[in-house]
Order: structure tokens, then C-alpha cells, then sequence
């Protein structure tokens, strides 16, 4: 197998990224080497394309195949590869820990530490006032980083809002918004912020931002809109200052429906 190009880093706006996000280009009859990271968990979903997945044989997801925003979950013990498949291009995203390193061999399989197996990313939906998130990073157990799916409907935006520890990264896989982004937050909860004078930008496919805590950021529409975003796991760490839908801060329990489970 071919070995793809080096991946693109996603978090360059980051002066110390909590995460790793990165987006791998695999051209027909490319892919990546074996890989191993026994420090580290790591999730992958496609973007563009089809990719298939190859792992042990003891593994139930060897030779799994996964298109458009599908992905998996490759635990630190897991060995794998993934590889390009069909005539399209394919496009992945990685995102996960990065405490250790990535040992990863083109022409043989890494010597693996366990039978762990590589599993298919969440499919957990909250709805939203101005579209829905998947939560992909649901189905395991205390992991060291949040990944999400974020779907906006043309004409939408989120809510004005900043939060105080949470740090995120968000990357566009379909349609274009415009982002407002880099004022810091006021110190007064009780402010009133002008969002027209805020710093903003038109973001368009396989583009992105990054938001550190305690600055101000807000997502509008321009067309119906998919982003992928990594973040730290403080997922109910949020300050609106301003809501389309007069909601308060933190999580909105209402979102959260068992049915989607």
C-alpha cells in the first residue's frame, strides 16, 4: 500500500492545544501505516470519500468499511490501519490525546500489546433550537477529549457564549458560516455585548477556528452547515450571553432525549 501524505494539523490558532486534530488526504490506493499509540485514544471520522478499516483478525471491526461522517474509536492498546477505498478521495479527521507517541510501520504490523478492538463512534443526538450535534465520544468511558458532529440549518446561529475552562476546535465538512471569534469575555455576567462589533469571519469546507476558554464565539449559518469539533470534555461549560431562544447557561436537560440515545 501507498503511504498517504503527512496529516495537516488543525490546531495551529492553539498556543498549547489540549488536543490532538488532525486531517489526513488519502488519494485512491493510499493509506496510513500499521499503527499503535499505547499512551493515547484516539477517533477518526470521514469526511469525504470511503475509507476501510484494518485491524486483527480477533477484532470484529477488521476489514470495515466507513463513508461520510461515519468513524471509530482506536483505544491505546488497539493496532490498525486505514486505507483508502472506491474512486473518490478520501478525506479522515483525527482526533484524540497526545501524551505519547504514535508508533506506526508501512510494511509490518507493530507488535501489539493486547486484543483491544477498534469500535464504531457514538450516534448520541441532542437537539438544538437551530439543528442537532452527535456526540461521537458518548460511548466511552471517561475519555480525555470530546468529539462532536454540529449540524446549524441555513439562517441559524448559536448562541453568543464563552466558556470558562472548556477549549474547542471546530472544522467544516459541508456548507459555510460565518464565525465570530477572539474577543475576550467580560468580567460583569451582567454585560451587554454588541455582536456587531465583534471579530468575525466566513468559513467555508475544510476550513476552521479555534476558541480558547474565556473568549466570545458564535456560529452563523449561511447555509445549512456541518462542522467536526474536538474539545476538552467540559461539554456543560457554557455562558450565553446572548440566546435566539432565551436559554441559560449550562446544559439544557431537554436537549437531551433518551429516545436518541
Amino acid at each position: 500500500m501507498i503511504r498517504a501524505n503527512e496529516p495537516k494539523n488543525l490546531v495551529d490558532g492553539l498556543s498549547r492545544p489540549p488536543y490532538l486534530f488532525v486531517e489526513h488526504e488519502l488519494a485512491p490506493g493510499t493509506g496510513s501505516g500499521y499503527r499503535r499509540h499505547p499512551d493515547d485514544q484516539r477517533s477518526f471520522i470521514v469526511i469525504g470519500g470511503r475509507v476501510r478499516l484494518e485491524t486483527g483478525d480477533a477484532d470484529p471491526a477488521h476489514g470495515r468499511e466507513y463513508g461520510v461522517l461515519q468513524g471509530w474509536h482506536a483505544p491505546p492498546a488497539a493496532t490498525y490501519r486505514f486505507a483508502q477505498v472506491g474512486a473518490e478521495p478520501a478525506v479522515v479527521l483525527e482526533a484524540g490525546s497526545a501524551m505519547g507517541p504514535t508508533h506506526e510501520s508501512v510494511d509490518a504490523v507493530p507488535e501489539a500489546t493486547s486484543g483491544a478492538a477498534c469500535v464504531d463512534v457514538s450516534s448520541y443526538r441532542v437537539d438544538k433550537p437551530w439543528g442537532f450535534e452527535i456526540w461521537y465520544t458518548d460511548n466511552l468511558a471517561d475519555p480525555p477529549y470530546a468529539l462532536k458532529q454540529i449540524h446549524m440549518t441555513a439562517g441559524h446561529q448559536s448562541s453568543l457564549q464563552s466558556h470558562q475552562q472548556k477549549v474547542e476546535t471546530n472544522y467544516v465538512v459541508d456548507g459555510e458560516a460565518t464565525v465570530l471569534n477572539g474577543a475576550p469575555a467580560p468580567d460583569d455576567p451582567g454585560s451587554v455585548i454588541d455582536a456587531d462589533a465583534l471579530p468575525r469571519q466566513l468559513y467555508r469546507r475544510r476550513s476552521g477556528w479555534s476558541s480558547d476558554a474565556g473568549i466570545l464565539h458564535r456560529v452563523i449559518a449561511q447555509s445549512d452547515y456541518t462542522s467536526i469539533e474536538v474539545s476538552t470534555t467540559e461539554l456543560d461549560d457554557v455562558i450565553r450571553w446572548a440566546d435566539d431562544s432565551n436559554r441559560g447557561n449550562g446544559r439544557i436537560d431537554t436537549e437531551h432525549a433518551e429516545a436518541h440515545r
